[in-house]
């Protein structure tokens, strides 16, 4: 019995555990989370505190304890100490190379749920307290710069480039060099690694010697020549070394100083020549030349009408072919490619469009593209697939010189227009006709919604009311006109129930599909039975040949290449050249666009007030871009900024584009469509995205090194920008605030773009003139 006792109990020890264990509410394991703030990378001085906090969800016990994980190769003892609290004290070093470490929060109630954060050790951040000599002549000097907590490896920096540096102390460094500028600089301390630069302290240099260049500012055209003379003043060594900053780019210059400037306009529109003293090697002197004859300001405008904006190559090219020889050049240049229909992506059509815009050497199609793209609309937001885009703008490419009833013909068949409007198997499922297509295709493709003069202006009845163009009715036998097309398949075939959606080759008929009843279009009769076929060409017919074609036409591509709001006369003029007038077809693109382009109200380099269009964001910036030199890159990987923008790229919000083509400046009577997406937000994005691009890489986008090298003298910096951006026509108020506000910038490359940056956010610029 004695035995038995102790067994019992210890079975019921056993079985009362089992039972507990069964009976207590378990911990769901996969439902407790661990976070950490701050909740990305961070930066702490040597020696400094960060304190961390961690939050743990979905269990009552919020305890976690806390580790450091060091980088590999790294000893734990280097690393710092974090208390149980979460707070973290750095040592007294960086780590090696200023690799990061690792700061680790484990759950007390889950010890497999964790998260971490990194960290990155940095020097402490120098104070400087003086440096001697503060007063320097120009030429070579040796520097003692006193303060605290340098380090070894600390660098003074003259004007934020380093010196030869030697660490004597944390208190003390030396540093050599050599200086052949004027005027105050800035130096600085650099400790090693990010993050460590010091306050800044000024030094003086002091010249003896002067240098004087004459005459100081001339123009001259492409290869032109000037002879420059020189006087070295607190010398009796006259002697100098000539130069062209930027090199023969800029121009070239004897031993004599004759000066002989470049072929191609060089970036800026300027080039310094410079005369070194060879007394004391340093001590300069300079002139500033204008390259630009008096027609470059008549081809820079041109080119902003034709293209997507002048550069200095294609300046110097139209200067010697001629506007008109420029445009037959053009018609003759082959289409940029697009890429393959069968493996295209969103984002390389995306790409493809802007880099043939800023890049393609069809200059004229691909703004032509553009213009047709506002006025015949698909959208990626409706074609979705990059399949069912492509065709659209292979489309726009090939007719965009050709003739616009081919252009109307094509639209009307195309695959990727027959998804967007809906025309494809239009009466073909068992649906009525649809009248998408037909309503569009009229009112913003071809005629619009009231009936036309000549030169565009509306044709009113006594009562003022404007005389519509086309009726509901009108719409109702167009879409009967146009039943029974389906898209096409790899063997160009359809059965009586359509084809799924297939956007190579154009829509083809379904059999026993298409309406065929009598039907009237714009009052004109197409008889019973006809095919599919041949109602289309008849319509097509129809709306080619009606009189509003003419001037509808020629007002939009005007507003979308020159100006918002061109005289009657103006548009009287191209109007007539599309109808034929000039000799040409009717509806010739090649004709139209020439007449558009080469009008005297185009051609006027003194135009009034209300000429110029505002131009798009996409335009701006591919006009920048090229005006500069600056690659953005693949604009995929940016081209979300564009819908911060108000313009989605080969995504317009509706049908009617971007803009309404009919969109008024608000208070006053001005057209101006392109400022309806024109907002404050807008305007602030583009500032943002254009200073990314001229700083980056930073600290300046090395293709403006060329105003760099003349950022010193601020006149001919001004002058410079004032050339590449706005051709010379920077208003003397522009010109005043832009050097008013450069002394205030701390070295070239700050005074480069904040000149440019107030420039190509100017209203000077935003409107193309």
């Amino acid at each position: 019995m004695s035995r038995i006792q102790p067994m019992l109990a210890r079975s019921l020890a056993f079985l009362l555990t089992a039972i507990l264990l069964l009976t207590e509410p378990r911990l769901a394991l996969g439902a407790v989370t661990v976070t950490l703030s701050p909740a990305t990378s961070v930066t702490v001085p040597v020696a400094g505190i960060q304190q961390f906090t961690a939050t743990v969800a979905g269990t009552p016990t919020i305890g976690v304890t806390w580790s450091l994980i060091p980088p590999v190769g790294v000893s734990a003892s280097l690393i710092g100490k974090i208390s149980t609290s979460g707070r973290y004290t750095a040592p007294s070093k960086p780590l090696p190379d200023f690799a990061s470490l690792t700061v680790k929060a484990t759950s007390l109630a889950a010890p497999t749920v964790s998260t971490t954060n990194t960290i990155m050790v940095r020097n402490a951040t120098p104070i400087i307290s003086s440096v001697v000599p503060n007063s320097l002549p120009l030429g070579s000097f040796t520097l003692t710069v006193n303060g605290k907590k340098f380090v070894s490896g600390a660098k003074v920096l003259w004007d934020g480039q380093p010196l030869a540096t030697t660490f004597v102390s944390a208190s003390r460094l030396t540093a050599t060099g050599t200086t052949d500028q004027g005027g105050a600089h800035s130096i600085t301390v650099a400790n090693p690694g990010p993050g460590a630069v010091s306050n800044a302290l000024p030094v003086t240099v002091i010249s003896n010697l002067s240098v004087t260049v004459s005459p100081t500012t001339v123009n001259l055209g492409a290869n032109g020549t000037q002879q420059f003379q020189v006087t070295v003043l607190g010398t009796a060594n006259q002697s100098v070394t000539w130069g062209v900053t930027g090199g023969s780019d800029n121009g070239t210059i004897t031993n004599s100083g004759l000066y002989t400037a470049p072929a191609i306009q060089p970036i800026g529109g300027t080039a310094t020549v410079y005369a070194i003293a060879v007394a004391d090697g340093v001590t300069q002197g300079s002139a500033t030349v204008t390259i630009q004859t008096s027609s470059t300001l008549s081809y820079a405008r041109f080119l902003d009408q034709a293209t997507f904006g002048p550069t200095p190559a294609l300046l110097a090219h139209i200067q010697q072919v001629g506007m008109a020889g420029f445009l037959q050049e053009q018609f003759a240049t082959p289409e940029s490619p697009w890429p393959p229909l069968a493996t295209v992506t969103r984002a390389q059509t995306i790409d493809a469009f802007f880099a043939n815009a800023r890049n393609g050497q069809d200059q004229l199609r691909q703004r032509v593209i553009g213009a047709l793209s506002e006025i015949i609309v698909v959208a990626s937001n409706k074609n979705t697939n990059a399949n069912e885009v492509v065709p659209w703008l292979q489309l726009l490419s090939r007719n965009a010189f050709g003739n616009y009833r081919t252009l109307l013909k094509e639209i009307t068949l195309d695959g990727s227009m027959g998804k967007y409007l809906d025309l494809a198997n239009s009466g073909v499922q068992s649906g009525g006709a649809n009248e998408n297509y037909p309503r569009e295709v009229l009112q913003l493709f071809s005629l619009g919604l009231s009936l036309l003069n000549l030169d565009g202006s509306v044709q009113t009845d006594v009562n003022g009311i404007p005389l519509p163009t086309y009726t509901q009715a009108d719409v109702q036998q167009l879409a009967k006109a146009l039943t029974g097309w389906t898209f096409t398949n790899a063997s160009g075939t359809t059965g009586p129930g359509g084809n799924y959606n297939y956007y190579p080759g154009p829509m083809i008929p379904v059999p026993g599909k298409h309406n065929l009843s009598a039907k009237t279009v714009l009052g004109h009769s197409l008889p019973a039975n006809q095919t599919a076929q041949q109602d289309l060409e008849s319509v097509i017919d129809i709306i080619f040949n009606h009189p509003n074609l003419g001037p509808f036409i020629a007002t939009r591509l005007i507003r979308a290449l020159v100006t918002s709001n061109p005289s009657l006369d103006y548009i009287a003029r191209v109007a007539q050249v599309f109808n034929g007038g000039s000799g040409s077809a009717r509806g010739d693109m090649q004709a139209v666009l020439t007449a558009i382009l080469l009008d005297s109200e185009a051609r006027n380099d003194n135009p009034p007030s209300n000429f110029g269009r505002l131009r798009t964001p996409m335009q701006h910036t591919v006009a920048m871009t090229r005006a500069l030199n600056i690659d953005p890159g693949p604009a995929s990987q940016f081209s979300y900024l564009f819908y911060h923008m108000n313009e989605g790229l080969l995504d317009a919000p509706s049908v009617f584009g971007h803009y309404s083509p009919m969109y008024r400046i608000p208070k006053t009577t001005l057209f101006g469509p392109e400022f309806q997406i024109y907002s404050a937000s807008d305007a602030v994005n583009r500032a943002n995205f254009f200073y990314h691009l001229i700083y980056n890489p930073w600290p300046i986008n090395p293709a403006l090194q060329p105003f760099v090298n003349i950022a010193s003298d601020a006149s001919a910096l001004v002058t410079a920008v004032d050339n590449t951006l706005l051709s010379g026509r920077m208003l003397p108020e522009t010109r005043t605030a832009i050097l008013n506000s450069l002394p205030a910038m701390y070295d070239n490359n700050q005074r480069v773009m904040n000149a440019l940056y107030l420039t190509f956010t100017s209203g000077e610029y935003l409107v193309q003139r």
